[in-house]
């Protein structure tokens, strides 16, 4: 099968691309830049564009030219926490980039299913009684990430319907593995205990709200999650993507370090802290399991294992400290 992957050189991206490659697809990709060099594409360069998110016309032109039988949109602006900042250049990432693929789509492609993947985040504010969330839950999102989000995900449902786009949401949850960018909470925590264990930085570890408790997943079954939902998925529905389980920010950091052997003190940091944040947010994956079949498969410890031996190869580059 031909499969176009926007966000291609992205964290999710790069593994998926890895995954469907293994399954002997053809993978193609966008992203609206392309790395230094053409060994770091993560698609052989011949089936690499740049395209940016508000370029309708570059957009439609390489997904008629790609002819995919699956589009997974990952492009997105995807910091909760740097959202704050510029709300609007997220509504127009986010929201209307998603508007834009999903035209691309309808007007060079209509047979194409597209894998629109969104957020938890959209979620929002869930009180107790709520937990675990599942995709009938109402939508009540607390920073601009998750209201882009959260508006692209019912206008993915409105395309399906009015435009008879095949289209399958995902929502997925916290997820991580190795690769992801420094500025997500594991990977900001394992960067911090692979420099103390190398004698980069002091033995202290900067850390925000330890308290708030969300549900993590392997990236490697995240994106066996997204292959299943396009192959077994059903045309307009939404699909968690979730392990289930609870974790706090205290317990990975705890973890990591344990994991590690490397003793270092913990300090809150009042410029990590979010202006809102949301104290509890565990979902169900029942959905997804029943159409699909899919249910995670990678340890947590194994994850964070992997999370710490990614950074100790990326902090022996100078370029990464």
């Amino acid at each position: 099968m031909r499969c176009l992957i926007t966000g291609v050189t992205g964290f999710v991206g790069r593994h998926l691309a890895a995954a469907l490659t293994v399954e002997g697809h053809d993978v193609f990709g966008t992203d609206r830049s392309a790395p230094p060099e053409a060994s770091h594409l993560p698609v052989d360069a011949s089936r690499f564009v740049v395209a940016t998110l508000d370029d309708v016309a570059r957009l439609t032109a390489v997904t008629r030219d790609v002819q995919p039988t699956v589009l997974f949109h990952l492009a997105a602006f995807t910091s909760p926490a740097a959202s704050f900042t510029d709300p609007a250049e997220v509504y127009r990432t986010n929201l209307d980039g998603s508007l834009h693929v999903f035209a691309a789509v309808r007007s060079a492609a209509p047979r194409c299913r597209v894998v629109w993947v969104g957020s938890s985040d959209a979620y929002g504010l869930v009180s107790a009684a709520d937990l675990p969330v599942g995709e009938q839950q109402l939508f009540r999102p607390l920073s601009p990430y998750a209201v882009s989000k959260a508006a692209a995900d019912l206008a993915a449902f409105q395309w399906s319907r009015a435009y008879g786009l095949d289209v399958v949401r995902l929502r997925p949850f916290n997820h991580t593995g190795p690769g992801q960018a420094a500025h997500f909470v594991c990977a900001d925590f394992a960067r911090q205990v692979i420099a103390v264990e190398r004698g980069l930085q002091p033995p202290r570890l900067a850390v925000g709200n330890l308290d708030v408790a969300r549900d993590f997943s392997d990236v490697r079954d995240v994106v066996r999650a997204y292959i299943a939902a396009w192959q077994r998925g059903e045309r307009g529905e939404a699909y968690n993507v979730c392990s289930g389980i609870a974790r706090t920010p205290r317990d990975i950091v705890h973890d990591l370090l344990r994991l590690s052997g490397v003793t270092a003190v913990v300090e809150a940091d009042p410029a990590r802290q979010r202006p809102v944040d949301v104290p509890r947010l565990v979902g169900s994956a029942a959905k997804l399991h029943a159409a699909t079949g899919w249910a995670p498969q990678i340890a947590w410890t194994q994850t964070l294992r992997d999370v710490l031996d990614d950074w100790r190869q990326r902090l022996a580059e100078p370029g990464d400290r």
